[in-house]
C-alpha cells in the first residue's frame, strides 16, 4: 500500500487529530481549569493544610515520599548515536551543578500527594565551565505553593499557560514551558490531580468529632464521683458542710472528717473512653490505608499477625511505590525537565532516561 494515500485517507477521517473534547460544560470558561475536588471546592483551598497537622496524616505521607524515594537512580543515554551520549552527560552536569538535589526536587513532587498536583518554577542560566561552556543548564528549580496559579487549557485538557495570582485580583501570565506540574493520580488528564487526603477526609472527620466528645468525657467522668455516708441523725448544716467538703476534694490532699462519716469513690465498671479509643483506631487504620494502601506500617502494637500477613501488607506498599517512582520518572524528569533542556542545547539527541535502581527483597530462608 502506498503510505502517502493511506496517510491522506487516515487525515481526512481525522484520525490524526484529538476529537474528543473534555472540557465541553458551562463551567469551562475563558480556558480555565477546572477543579473537580468537590471536598475543595465546598470546604475551601485550606482543608488539605488542616489535615496535615493530624499526626495519623503526616505520618502516613511521610512513610508514602520517603518510601518512594528510598532508591538509587542513574541517568542513561537512550541511544548509542553521539548526540544522545551527549544529551546524557550534559543532563548528569547540569545535575550536579544544580543549586539543590534531585531529591529536593522529587520529594516537592510528591506535595502532589496532599494537594493534588505540585508545582515547580525551572531557572535556566549559561554554563561557564568546560567542557559544556555556553550551554543552557538548570541553574534552580523552586518548589510554589500551587494554589497560587490558574491554569489555562484547551477543551482537550492540554496546558496552555498559567497565570499568577496577584493582590488585587491581578494575574500575570507565565509561560507554561518554564514550570514542572506533576498532577498525582489524575482523572481524565485533569492538571489537578486528585488528593491521596480526599479518600480520607471523611475519617480524618469523623476522628476530630470523636476527639472532641472523648475530650468532654473525660472532663466530665475521668474523675470519680464521691460520696459521702452519713448517719441519718446528722443535721442539714452539716451535711451541707460535708457536701462542700467534697466539692473541693479534688484539689484537697487531705481531709479531717469524724469517724461515723464515710467517703467512697464511684467508679465505673469500664475504663473511661475505651469506646472512643477503638473508634480513633480504626480511623487511624483507615487514614493509612486511603494513602498507603496498607495498614501495618503505622498500626504498631494495635493488632497481631503472622509473617506472611506482614510480608503482603508491605508487598502492597511497594507496589504503590515502584508505580509511583515509575511515574515521576516519566513525567517530571524525562518529560518535563530531561527535554526541555535537551531541546535547548541538541538537535536530534533522545532524551535520556531517569532509571531507578530498584532493591532485591530479601527473602528469609
Amino acid at each position: 500500500m502506498d503510505i502517502s494515500s493511506w496517510w491522506r485517507r487516515v487525515r481526512r477521517r481525522g484520525l490524526d487529530r484529538e476529537q474528543a473534547a473534555v472540557e465541553i460544560t458551562a463551567a469551562f470558561r475563558s480556558g480555565t481549569a477546572v477543579d473537580e475536588d468537590d471536598l475543595l471546592r465546598t470546604r475551601g483551598e485550606r482543608v488539605y493544610d488542616e489535615m496535615l497537622t493530624d499526626a495519623q496524616v503526616q505520618s502516613a505521607l511521610t512513610t508514602k515520599k520517603f518510601g518512594i524515594l528510598d532508591a538509587d537512580w542513574q541517568v542513561v543515554p537512550d541511544g548509542e548515536d553521539e548526540p544522545s551520549q551527549q544529551a546524557a552527560e550534559l543532563v548528569r552536569f547540569a545535575l550536579g551543578q544544580l543549586r539543590g538535589s534531585v531529591t529536593r526536587i522529587l520529594l516537592n513532587a510528591l506535595d502532589a500527594l496532599a494537594h493534588g498536583y505540585s508545582v515547580q518554577e525551572i531557572n535556566y542560566s549559561l554554563c561557564e565551565q568546560d567542557p559544556w561552556r555556553g550551554r543552557v543548564i538548570w541553574q534552580s528549580i523552586k518548589s510554589k505553593p500551587p494554589r497560587l496559579f490558574r491554569l489555562e487549557i484547551d477543551e482537550y485538557r492540554n496546558l496552555k499557560s498559567l497565570y499568577l495570582r496577584m493582590p488585587g485580583g491581578q494575574e500575570q501570565p507565565l509561560p507554561a514551558e518554564k514550570f514542572v506540574l506533576y498532577a498525582y493520580n489524575s482523572r481524565y488528564e485533569s492538571p489537578y490531580g486528585r488528593s491521596d487526603l480526599r479518600s480520607a477526609y471523611k475519617h480524618w472527620w469523623a476522628k476530630q468529632l470523636l476527639l472532641k466528645f472523648w475530650l468532654l468525657s473525660l472532663e466530665k467522668f475521668g474523675a470519680p464521683t464521691v460520696k459521702g455516708v452519713v448517719p441519718r441523725h446528722v443535721p442539714e448544716e452539716e451535711r451541707r458542710e460535708l457536701l462542700r467538703v467534697l466539692d473541693r476534694i479534688q484539689q484537697e490532699t487531705a481531709v479531717v472528717l469524724p469517724e461515723d462519716v464515710q467517703i467512697e469513690l464511684m467508679e465505673g465498671r469500664s475504663p473511661i473512653g475505651a469506646a472512643y479509643l477503638q473508634a480513633v483506631q480504626f480511623h487511624n487504620r483507615e487514614i493509612a490505608r486511603a494513602i498507603l494502601g496498607q495498614t501495618l506500617a503505622t498500626d504498631e502494637g494495635m493488632r497481631t499477625g503472622s509473617l506472611a500477613l506482614g510480608r503482603v501488607h508491605y508487598r502492597v506498599m511497594q507496589l504503590y511505590f515502584r508505580a509511583l517512582r515509575r511515574d515521576l520518572a516519566e513525567q517530571v524528569m524525562e518529560e518535563q525537565l530531561f527535554r526541555r533542556l535537551v531541546e535547548l542545547n541538541f538537535a536530534g539527541a533522545k532524551v535520556p532516561r531517569f532509571v531507578w535502581v530498584e532493591r532485591e527483597e530479601a527473602e528469609d530462608g
